[in-house]
Order: structure tokens, then C-alpha cells, then sequence
């Protein structure tokens, strides 16, 4: 494998949490109104205590947006990247609208995949704000690939990331959900 590609795959990797970057100020931030504790209509979830609801709702945003984005990225980006690259079409333009396209799509597959029970949640999801957030994550991810596939990523450091982000927020959300079984 060229040096020029394991760059670029070492920013695919890591862009479904660059995506979930700009989703966390929205979500987990308590004056937002997408704060998640209060789109989930119920005032004794975690995400509504009062010091760790928002650290909570960052770690929920960080798992399910990571996880989403690695299914979209392995299904969607990174076959159109290959076959863009393959023909030397891979212009940062490109790549953009591809990853674009990819976050609006990966909004709708969670609008559809989540099914959400919670009134505010569901009206979230079924707004037009949803779609432009996910487009706007996929720019950023896409803007990502774009500038650091042409440097060098592939340290095993920052590689783990995802991983450790994986595991830091699915060990915060079950902490929460344990502690909140238990009241």
C-alpha cells in the first residue's frame, strides 16, 4: 500500500468523529434548544442532571454519531472515494458534495432507524434543521479528508481515537443508565 493512500485511509477512519464534532455543541449544550435532556421529555433522565447531564449527552452524541458515521463511511464515502481516486477524480470539490450527501443521508437513516418515542425528539428529526446539520457534519468530515488525506495521520495514537471514544462514551452512558435504573 503507497504511502499517499494510507494517509487517506487513515482520514476516513477518523472522519465519522470529526463529524460528530460540530453535533456537540447542539446537543449537549444546556441553553441549546436541541439540548438533548430536554428533547427527551423526561426531567429524571441523566441528560437533565444537573453537572453531568451535559457531559452525558456529549457521550451520547459521540457514540451514536461515530457509530453512524462509521456504517456511512464504510457503505457510502469510502467506496465512492476509491472509485474517484481510482479514475483521478478526486478533486476536494468532489469529495465535499460526496461527504455533503452522505451526512444529509445519514440524518434520514437515523430519523428512520431511530423511530424516536420522545415528542420533541421525533419532531427533531422530521424538522428540515435535521438534514442541514447532517450536511453540515458530513462538510466537515468531508473538509477533514480533504486536507489531512494528503498528510500524514497514520500514528497509532491518533488512529485510536475512535476506539477510545467508542469506549469512553458507551462506558458513560451505561454508568448513566445504571445509576438511573437504581433511583
Amino acid at each position: 500500500m503507497d504511502r499517499s493512500w494510507q494517509n487517506e485511509a487513515a482520514a476516513l477512519w477518523l472522519a465519522p468523529l470529526v463529524a460528530t464534532v460540530p453535533l456537540i455543541p447542539f446537543f449537549s449544550i444546556p441553553s441549546s434548544p436541541l439540548f438533548l435532556g430536554r428533547l427527551m421529555d423526561d426531567p429524571t433522565h441523566p441528560m437533565n442532571w444537573p453537572r453531568l447531564g451535559p457531559l452525558i449527552s456529549a457521550m451520547a452524541v459521540v457514540f451514536d454519531g461515530e457509530l453512524l458515521g462509521f456504517l456511512v463511511v464504510l457503505f457510502l464515502v469510502a467506496p465512492i472515494y476509491a472509485g474517484l481516486r481510482e479514475y483521478r477524480r478526486n478533486s476536494a470539490r468532489k469529495i465535499l458534495i460526496v461527504c455533503a450527501a452522505a451526512g444529509l443521508a445519514a440524518s434520514q437513516v437515523a430519523r428512520a432507524a431511530q423511530n424516536f418515542r420522545q415528542a420533541d425528539l421525533r419532531a427533531f428529526a422530521n424538522s428540515w434543521v435535521s438534514p442541514v446539520i447532517g450536511c453540515f457534519c458530513g462538510l466537515a468530515a468531508g473538509a477533514f479528508i480533504v486536507y489531512f488525506g494528503k498528510r500524514r495521520l497514520a500514528s497509532l495514537p491518533i488512529c485510536c481515537t475512535p476506539i477510545a471514544a467508542l469506549v469512553i462514551s458507551a462506558g458513560t452512558m451505561m454508568w448513566s443508565a445504571g445509576v438511573w435504573r437504581t433511583h
